[in-house]
């Protein structure tokens, strides 16, 4: 059976991995100015690092974007137990399992599928307070199998 702090580490280590493929792609944008700083091709060259700083741009904000799910994330204590549906939860469900913690989507977890969800979303704001056996109708009933 799939548990709480497996869903905890895969979503740890999937945030981890984005974080060094953006890394990566800042530190290649970088490479690619110092290269391009020693060619002088007037417009062009202008263009071209305007278009390299949009980038680092965006992918400065992707990087911020991942440091508050980090920090979200380490207000989770994956070995603690909840009873009724509340952030940090871990909950299987007749439609599937799903992670209230931070809203990253599916992630695999081993041969299961998990959905990372933030407790403010609209099925969280369903199930929120909600404990095993409660079953909620949301896009069709949905019945939680337990809560972690």
């Amino acid at each position: 059976m799939l548990t709480k702090e497996a869903a905890f580490q895969a979503l740890k280590n999937v945030i981890s991995q984005k974080y060094i493929v953006i890394e990566s792609s800042f530190s290649d944008l970088n490479s690619a100015v110092k290269d391009d700083s020693k060619s002088t091709a007037g417009d062009k060259h202008e263009t071209g690092r305007a278009m390299v700083h949009l980038e680092q741009e965006k992918l400065s904000q992707q990087l911020t974007m991942l440091n508050d799910l980090r920090e979200a994330l380490s207000k989770i204590n994956p070995s603690e137990k909840h009873s009724k549906i509340q952030f940090g939860s871990f909950v299987q469900t007749n439609k599937g399992y799903f992670f209230f913690s931070v809203g990253l989507g599916k992630i695999q977890v081993g041969n299961d599928a998990v959905f990372c969800l933030s407790i403010t979303t609209p099925l969280g704001k369903v199930l929120a307070g909600k404990k095993a056996g409660d079953i909620s109708q949301f896009n069709g009933e949905i019945e939680i199998l337990t809560v972690e």
